[in-house]
Protein backbone atom coordinates (compact mmCIF):
# COMPACT_ATOMS: atom_id res chain seq x y z
CA UNK A 1 0.00 0.00 0.00
CA UNK A 2 1.47 3.38 -0.92
CA UNK A 3 2.50 5.85 1.85
CA UNK A 4 -0.48 8.32 2.35
CA UNK A 5 -0.87 11.59 0.42
CA UNK A 6 -0.22 13.58 3.70
CA UNK A 7 3.49 13.32 3.32
CA UNK A 8 3.93 15.52 6.42
CA UNK A 9 5.43 12.61 9.05
CA UNK A 10 7.54 11.52 5.47
CA UNK A 11 9.08 14.72 5.70
CA UNK A 12 10.43 15.00 9.18
CA UNK A 13 13.51 12.65 8.24
CA UNK A 14 16.71 13.83 7.53
CA UNK A 15 17.35 12.16 4.23
CA UNK A 16 14.78 14.40 2.05
CA UNK A 17 16.04 17.86 3.83
CA UNK A 18 16.62 19.69 0.59
CA UNK A 19 14.62 18.20 -1.88
CA UNK A 20 11.81 19.91 -3.74
CA UNK A 21 8.39 18.92 -3.12
CA UNK A 22 7.95 16.99 -6.38
CA UNK A 23 11.07 15.35 -5.37
CA UNK A 24 9.90 14.57 -2.06
CA UNK A 25 6.52 12.79 -3.64
CA UNK A 26 8.93 10.49 -6.22
CA UNK A 27 10.90 9.52 -3.42
CA UNK A 28 7.95 8.62 -1.75
CA UNK A 29 6.33 7.40 -4.18
CA UNK A 30 8.76 4.24 -4.00
CA UNK A 31 7.85 3.24 -0.21
CA UNK A 32 5.24 1.41 0.93
CA UNK A 33 2.94 1.28 4.09
CA UNK A 34 3.14 -0.92 6.56
CA UNK A 35 2.49 -1.24 9.71
CA UNK A 36 3.41 -3.25 12.63
CA UNK A 37 2.48 -4.22 16.51
CA UNK A 38 4.26 -3.95 19.42
CA UNK A 39 6.95 -6.36 19.70
CA UNK A 40 7.27 -7.25 15.71
CA UNK A 41 10.75 -7.00 14.75
CA UNK A 42 11.87 -4.37 12.02
CA UNK A 43 14.98 -5.14 11.77
CA UNK A 44 16.88 -8.27 13.02
CA UNK A 45 20.56 -8.38 14.00
CA UNK A 46 22.63 -10.66 11.42
CA UNK A 47 19.76 -10.18 9.06
CA UNK A 48 21.28 -10.44 5.22
CA UNK A 49 18.91 -7.28 3.72
CA UNK A 50 19.52 -3.72 2.99
CA UNK A 51 15.44 -2.47 2.68
CA UNK A 52 15.34 0.82 4.34
CA UNK A 53 12.75 2.36 6.98
CA UNK A 54 11.45 5.61 7.93
CA UNK A 55 8.92 5.67 10.85
CA UNK A 56 5.71 7.85 10.26
CA UNK A 57 4.23 7.23 13.54
CA UNK A 58 4.88 5.06 16.87
CA UNK A 59 7.77 4.18 18.64
CA UNK A 60 11.21 1.55 18.30
CA UNK A 61 13.66 0.42 20.87
CA UNK A 62 16.82 0.00 18.91
CA UNK A 63 18.52 -2.76 20.76
CA UNK A 64 21.88 -4.82 20.60
CA UNK A 65 22.40 -8.42 19.71
CA UNK A 66 22.79 -8.72 23.55
CA UNK A 67 19.78 -6.83 24.40
CA UNK A 68 21.54 -3.45 25.17
CA UNK A 69 19.18 -0.68 24.42
CA UNK A 70 20.99 1.90 21.87
CA UNK A 71 17.77 4.26 21.71
CA UNK A 72 14.14 4.81 21.48
CA UNK A 73 13.11 6.20 18.28
CA UNK A 74 10.05 7.16 16.63
CA UNK A 75 8.69 9.82 13.73
CA UNK A 76 10.84 10.84 11.27
CA UNK A 77 13.96 8.19 12.54
CA UNK A 78 15.51 6.25 9.58
CA UNK A 79 16.46 2.96 10.06
CA UNK A 80 18.42 0.65 7.73
CA UNK A 81 20.34 3.29 5.87
CA UNK A 82 24.02 1.58 6.87
CA UNK A 83 22.88 -1.40 5.46
CA UNK A 84 21.41 0.11 2.47
CA UNK A 85 24.93 1.58 1.69
CA UNK A 86 27.32 -1.93 2.49
CA UNK A 87 25.00 -4.39 1.69
CA UNK A 88 26.30 -5.94 5.33
CA UNK A 89 24.23 -7.76 7.69
CA UNK A 90 22.33 -5.88 10.32
CA UNK A 91 24.24 -4.67 13.26
CA UNK A 92 21.06 -3.91 15.90
CA UNK A 93 17.76 -5.45 16.47
CA UNK A 94 14.63 -2.90 16.28
CA UNK A 95 11.63 -3.89 17.87
CA UNK A 96 8.37 -1.97 17.86
CA UNK A 97 7.10 -0.77 21.34
CA UNK A 98 3.30 -0.59 20.30
CA UNK A 99 1.51 -0.04 17.12
CA UNK A 100 4.20 1.38 14.47
CA UNK A 101 3.72 2.58 10.51
CA UNK A 102 6.99 2.83 8.59
CA UNK A 103 7.54 3.99 4.96
CA UNK A 104 9.35 0.84 3.23
CA UNK A 105 12.01 0.93 0.80
CA UNK A 106 13.00 -2.02 -1.05
CA UNK A 107 16.99 -1.43 -1.22
CA UNK A 108 17.15 -2.33 -5.33
CA UNK A 109 14.56 -0.02 -5.74
CA UNK A 110 15.49 2.64 -4.20
CA UNK A 111 19.07 2.72 -4.88
CA UNK A 112 18.08 2.23 -8.75
CA UNK A 113 16.08 5.54 -8.35
CA UNK A 114 18.97 7.10 -7.01
CA UNK A 115 21.22 6.16 -9.47
CA UNK A 116 18.54 6.84 -12.28
CA UNK A 117 17.74 10.46 -10.68
CA UNK A 118 21.34 11.77 -9.59
CA UNK A 119 20.42 15.39 -8.29
CA UNK A 120 17.80 13.85 -5.98
CA UNK A 121 20.20 10.55 -5.04
CA UNK A 122 23.02 13.22 -4.92
CA UNK A 123 21.01 15.51 -2.02
CA UNK A 124 19.98 11.96 -0.31
CA UNK A 125 23.38 10.35 0.15
CA UNK A 126 25.18 13.74 1.38
CA UNK A 127 22.22 14.15 4.07
CA UNK A 128 22.94 10.37 5.09
CA UNK A 129 26.93 10.81 4.98
CA UNK A 130 26.13 14.06 7.31
CA UNK A 131 24.33 11.52 9.78
CA UNK A 132 26.91 8.93 9.56
CA UNK A 133 29.40 11.36 10.03
CA UNK A 134 27.62 13.03 13.04
CA UNK A 135 27.80 9.30 14.67
CA UNK A 136 31.21 8.30 13.78
CA UNK A 137 32.22 11.68 15.69
CA UNK A 138 29.69 10.88 18.47
CA UNK A 139 31.17 7.54 18.88
CA UNK A 140 34.75 8.88 18.71
CA UNK A 141 34.28 11.02 21.64
CA UNK A 142 32.69 7.98 23.47
CA UNK A 143 35.70 5.93 22.83
CA UNK A 144 37.87 8.60 24.08
CA UNK A 145 35.87 9.09 27.30
CA UNK A 146 36.04 5.25 27.60
CA UNK A 147 39.87 5.14 27.20
CA UNK A 148 40.33 8.00 29.86
CA UNK A 149 38.19 6.11 31.93
CA UNK A 150 40.41 2.99 31.59
CA UNK A 151 43.42 4.99 31.94
CA UNK A 152 42.44 6.30 35.42
CA UNK A 153 41.67 2.97 36.35
CA UNK A 154 45.11 1.62 35.08
CA UNK A 155 46.78 3.96 37.24
CA UNK A 156 44.60 2.94 40.39
CA UNK A 157 46.13 -0.39 40.62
Amino acid sequence: MPIPHDLEAFRKNYLVVGLTNDQLKDLAGLAELRRFIARDHLITAGQKSADMFIILDGRVNVLMPDGDKLAEIGPGAVLGEVALLDSGPRSANAVCIGSVEVAYFDANALRGYLNTHRDLGFVVLINLARVICGRLRDANSKIDTLMDQTEIWKNAL
